[in-house]
């Protein structure tokens, strides 16, 4: 492990940048990808259990990150439900997590850009 090659099998600095460049490439795209899919997930799941269980969650008092969590750990269980119960309990604390994250963010307003509403809404 600590003996480099030979020089005959070693690669150039060229072709490892190179090789290194491919594997980022391939890698971010593929993340990308889940991202999206998890992303649009939690969105259809989060609008699907609003449209079903619109009353009661209204009428039991349910606050925002309290919502998002749930919708978080349902997308998450949903999405790795494919690969055991495991997987299915992991990604559902970990989309409980993350949900929970993002609706403490939208309720304190970090999502509200400032910018846009000096753009818009100038005082005069």
């Amino acid at each position: 492990m600590t003996k480099l090659p030979p020089p005959k099998s070693r690669r150039t600095y060229k072709l490892a940048i190179n090789s290194y460049l491919n594997n980022i490439g391939k890698t971010s795209a593929r993340f990308g990808n889940n991202v999206g899919g998890a992303i649009f997930m939690y969105l259809m799941v989060g609008k699907l259990i609003n449209f079903v269980f619109l009353e009661e969650i209204e009428d039991s008092g349910i606050t925002v990150p309290v919502q998002n969590a749930f919708f978080g750990g349902a997308t998450g269980a949903l999405y790795k439900s494919t690969r055991g119960k495991r997987a299915m309990v992991l990604g559902s604390v970990l989309g409980t997590g993350i949900g929970s994250l993002y609706g403490l963010a939208w309720s304190r307003g970090m999502f509200r850009f400032k910018i846009w509403t000096h753009l818009f809404y100038q005082q005069k």
